[in-house]
C-alpha cells in the first residue's frame, strides 16, 4: 500500500504527521495549575488514592476514576499537571494506531500497513484535540484528565475489540478485560459516562444487526460495565448533595424530556453562526471539514483477495464510498454559510481564516464530484499503469500529510 522504494520520503512523512501532536504533548510542560487544580493536588497528597476517591464520592462528585487519578497523581505534586497532556497524547496515539492497525488486518491488508496507520493516527489525534471546544481545555489539569483522559483510554477499549473479536475462540479474561477498562473510564466524569452508554449501545445494536457475535459480547460486557458506572455514580452521596445545592440556588429544575429536546434544539439553533460558540470557531471547522474528507478517503479503495497484492493491481475506486464521501460534505453547507465573522464591520461576513474553511469544502465536494464522473477511467488508468496505481494506493496518507 504505501511506498516501496521511497523508504527516506516515507520516513519524512511519518514524521511530518507526528509532528502536531508530540508538539502538542511537548508543550504540556509548560502548563500551570489553574483553580480547583490547587485543591486537587493538596488534598491529593494529603489522602492519597482511594482516600480522596471516597472524599470527593462523599462530598461533590461521582467520578471516581477522576478522583482516583488524581489522588494517584498528586505524589508528582505540579509535574503531574505538566506531563497529563504527553499522557493523553501517548495513550490515545497509541490507541488509534493499534486500533486503525487492527481495522486494516480485518480488510486483510497486511502489507505495509503499519507506517500509514501511524501517520493517520497520529494526525487524528492532533485533530481530536485541535477540535476541542476550547483549545486550552486540553492544558487545563482538571478538565483534561477529566474528559480527554477517558477518550483515549476508550480508543484502546475499543482497538482491543477488534483484537478479541478477530479469536477464534473469545476469551473469558477478554470479556473481564473489556469490561473492567470501560469501567474505569466511565467513572471520569458524570456527563462522560452519558456519552460512553450512548456510544455503546449504538456499538451493540449495530454488532447485533450485522451478526456480529464476538462483537456483540464485547461490546456487551464493556455496556453492562457502563450501566454499573452509571448506577455508581448516580447514588454516590456527593451527587446528591451537590443537586441539592444547584437545587436551593436556582430552583427546581424541569425534568420533562419534551422540555430538554425543545431546549437542545433552540440552543442547536441559537449557535450555528454565532462567533463565540463551538460552531463559530474556523479552527475547529478546518480540523473537522478535513478529518471528514480525508478519514473517508480511506474508504475509496476496496482491496481484493491477499494473493493479488504483489501485482499492485487489488485497488480501484468504488461507487459507494464516493457517494458517502460527497454526501458528508455536502451536509456541511447550511452550517458553513450560516457562520457571520466576530468583526463583521472590519472583516465581512466571512472572516479570511473561515474562508478557508469555505474553500476547503468546496474543493472536497468538486474533487468527490469529479472522482464519481471519471471513475471508470480512473480505475481502467489504474490498471494499465502501475505508477499511477501505486500514486492512488498512497493518496490517503499524502493527503492527510498535506
Amino acid at each position: 500500500m504505501p511506498f516501496k522504494r521511497s523508504s527516506i520520503l516515507q520516513a519524512l512523512m511519518i514524521a511530518l504527521a507526528l509532528t502536531p501532536a508530540l508538539l502538542y504533548a511537548y508543550l504540556g510542560q509548560f502548563s500551570r495549575p489553574m483553580g480547583d487544580d490547587y485543591c486537587e493536588i493538596s488534598a491529593g497528597r494529603e489522602l492519597g488514592a482511594w482516600g480522596y476517591m471516597a472524599h470527593k464520592l462523599a462530598t461533590l462528585s461521582g467520578g471516581y476514576a477522576n478522583a482516583f487519578f488524581k489522588g494517584a497523581a498528586a505524589a508528582l505534586d505540579i509535574l503531574a499537571v505538566r506531563i497529563t497532556p504527553a499522557l493523553i497524547v501517548l495513550l490515545w496515539l497509541g490507541g488509534l494506531f493499534w486500533l486503525i492497525d487492527e481495522g486494516l488486518t480485518r480488510l486483510k491488508i497486511s502489507h505495509s500497513r503499519r507506517p500509514p496507520a501511524l501517520a493517520i493516527a497520529a494526525l487524528g489525534v492532533a485533530g481530536a484535540i485541535n477540535g476541542s471546544h476550547a483549545p486550552q481545555a486540553f492544558y487545563w489539569y482538571a478538565a483534561s484528565a477529566r474528559y480527554l483522559l477517558p477518550l483515549a483510554l476508550l480508543t484502546i477499549y475499543l482497538a482491543l475489540t477488534v483484537w478479541l473479536a478477530k479469536r477464534t475462540r473469545l476469551p473469558a479474561w477478554g470479556l473481564i478485560a473489556g469490561g473492567l477498562l470501560c469501567f474505569i473510564t466511565a467513572g471520569f466524569a458524570e456527563i462522560y459516562v452519558v456519552f460512553q452508554l450512548v456510544f455503546l449501545t449504538f456499538c451493540l445494536l449495530a454488532s447485533l444487526a450485522w451478526r456480529r457475535r464476538a462483537y456483540a459480547r464485547v461490546f456487551g460486557a464493556g455496556w453492562l460495565a457502563t450501566l454499573v458506572s452509571l448506577a455508581v455514580q448516580l447514588n454516590a452521596p456527593g451527587v446528591a448533595l451537590r443537586a441539592a445545592s444547584i437545587e436551593e440556588r436556582y430552583g427546581q429544575p424541569d425534568r420533562s424530556l419534551l422540555d430538554l429536546l425543545s431546549r437542545i434544539f433552540e440552543e442547536t439553533l441559537r449557535a450555528v453562526g454565532h462567533p463565540q460558540t463551538f460552531v463559530g470557531h474556523p479552527q475547529i471547522f478546518t480540523g473537522f471539514v478535513l478529518l471528514l474528507a480525508v478519514g473517508l478517503l480511506v474508504m475509496l479503495f476496496a482491496w481484493r483477495p491477499p494473493q493479488t497484492l504483489k501485482t499492485l493491481k487489488s485497488v480501484e475506486l468504488v461507487s459507494p464510498a464516493l457517494w458517502l464521501c460527497l454526501i458528508f460534505q455536502l451536509l456541511w453547507l447550511p452550517l458553513l454559510w450560516s457562520h457571520v465573522s466576530d468583526a463583521p464591520q472590519f472583516l465581512g461576513r466571512f472572516s479570511p481564516r473561515y474562508m478557508v474553511v469555505i474553500g476547503l469544502n468546496l474543493t472536497f465536494i468538486s474533487s468527490f464530484a469529479v472522482l464519481l464522473w471519471q471513475r471508470g477511467r480512473i480505475n481502467a488508468y489504474l490498471q494499465r499503469h502501475e505508477r499511477g496505481l501505486r500514486l492512488f494506493c498512497n493518496a490517503p496518507l499524502l493527503i492527510f500529510v498535506l
